[in-house]
């Protein structure tokens, strides 16, 4: 309020000088404040003058350095260091798994991948960082930008970006600097329409409002199909349908809709395939069919699991064909060389990891924040389940990276949406809930 008492003000001035959050300045003002002049008020009625009123509430309320200090520790910038432990662990794991195998593949083009290994981590870490200390919350500010943008982006692709594998994704980038359009397409638009869907889904969930999602979704499933990246095409979809079941609460219609996806996406692989997709996914109900040629890669899988021991072949391990291709596959590295308890561990810890993402979600007050934290781990929680399944063989092999740990540029995504996440939860305590509630009920009213 405008018209406090001078020294209200001060005392208030002093009190949130000790709170380094300065987005809970606002609130606390108001909630000290009126509280102060409730105490006035009720001073004011028992025969004492303002002054004295003020002197009361004042003396009432305490130093103004110690209840800013304990307002601080109520509302300081947080950091999830669980995670960061736990990101250094799986960064540590990457790079030995890439050293180990730069220093026992003989193909000489191969053995320049580490120092790109290493610049896409360091890149990661940069991009994660800016992530953590950016204030999320104007992402909402651009998102009909950046949802627009990447459509565009995606429209214009087969103009711009070379075909690797029969698919239009990369564009290279002066210094060479590859982007994959699709990949951040896939991390990015859901983002961008979770947050201009989300107080329509959440306040007024009708058909209009469900066809008006649908249409946003439908545009880039399209764009992804004519580009032939049926990977990033299914990620998206069902990340799309994930967050329209979490922003509507509507299980039924969110099942009903999963299942007609799904129906056209098996109609499509079995009339509008070109590349031979649904033979390679069929391959895996009978490896023995063709051992040698589609079934080779799931086979040399098993066998180096079978042979593997639970202490592995050491670092020295003789690297065949197959081996190679050891940076597409290093969860198969680690149980090589270090054998099934590594695995294990692996396995162990992946789990904890995610587990650490899925129970930051009910500490976060604000919707918007919710959202993301659900977007961003649902998609690192489908990579990572089929990044393991593909470990066993018994998965068809797919262009899915192992996050944090496969090679490629994708780790520069991976590190951006895990900085994002934790930024997340970094304001979660600073983040005022009045003015998000105030808007709720405005949406509600018209």
């Amino acid at each position: 309020m405008t018209d406090r008492h001078e020294k209200v003000k001060h005392y208030l001035d002093q009190m949130c000088s000790q709170v380094k959050a300065r987005e809970v300045h606002t609130d606390l003002r108001d909630e000290l404040g009126n509280h102060m002049e409730e105490m006035m008020l009720d001073k004011q009625q028992e025969g004492l003058s303002q002054e004295e009123a003020v002197v009361y509430a004042i003396e009432q309320m305490g130093d103004p350095a110690v209840v800013g200090k304990s307002m601080h520790r109520l509302h300081r910038y947080r950091m999830h260091w669980g995670l960061l432990v736990g990101l250094l662990g799986l960064a540590t794991v990457s790079l030995l798994l890439m050293w180990i195998f730069t220093t026992n593949v003989t193909v000489k083009i191969y053995q320049e991948l580490y120092s790109n290994h290493v610049i896409y981590t360091v890149m990661g870490f940069i991009f994660m960082l800016f992530f953590i200390y950016f204030d999320y919350r104007k992402f909402k500010e651009a998102a009909w930008w950046i949802y627009i943008l990447l459509n565009a982006m995606l429209w214009i692709n087969p103009v711009l970006s070379s075909t690797y594998n029969g698919i239009n994704r990369f564009w290279v980038l002066p210094f060479g600097f590859v982007l994959d359009v699709t990949t951040v397409s896939m991390w990015v638009v859901p983002l961008a329409i979770g947050t201009i869907m989300l107080d329509k889904l959440r306040s007024n969930c009708n058909m209009q409002s469900i066809l008006a999602y649908i249409a946003m979704v439908a545009l880039p499933v399209v764009l992804l199909f004519q580009i032939s990246d049926w990977v990033r095409m299914f990620l998206f979809g069902s990340m799309s349908i994930i967050l329209f079941g979490w922003l509507t609460r509507k299980w039924l219609y969110t099942v009903v809709g999963a299942v007609i996806t799904g129906c056209v996406f098996v109609f499509l692989l079995f009339f509008a395939d070109q590349y031979g997709r649904l033979e390679r996914l069929s391959v895996v109900l009978n490896l023995q069919a063709d051992p040698y040629g589609d079934g080779y890669t799931n086979n040399s899988i098993i066998e180096v699991i079978r042979s593997a021991g639970w202490w592995g072949n050491g670092i020295d391990t003789t690297f065949d064909m197959f081996k190679t291709g050891y940076k597409d596959y290093p969860g198969v590295l680690l149980i090589d060389v270090f054998g099934w308890s590594a695995g294990i561990l692996l396995l162990v810890g992946i789990i904890w990891f995610v587990a650490s993402m899925v129970k930051i979600l009910p500490r976060i007050r604000d919707d918007f924040g919710r959202m993301i934290i659900v977007s961003i781990t649902a998609m690192f929680a489908m990579q990572i389940i089929y990044s393991l399944a593909l470990t066993t063989g018994k998965a068809p092999i797919l262009s899915i990276c192992f996050p944090f740990i496969g090679y490629g540029n994708h780790l520069i995504f991976d590190y951006a949406m895990l900085g994002l996440l934790l930024g997340v939860y970094r304001r979660k305590d600073t983040i005022s809930t009045k003015n998000e509630k105030m808007r709720r009920r405005w949406t509600l009213i018209q």
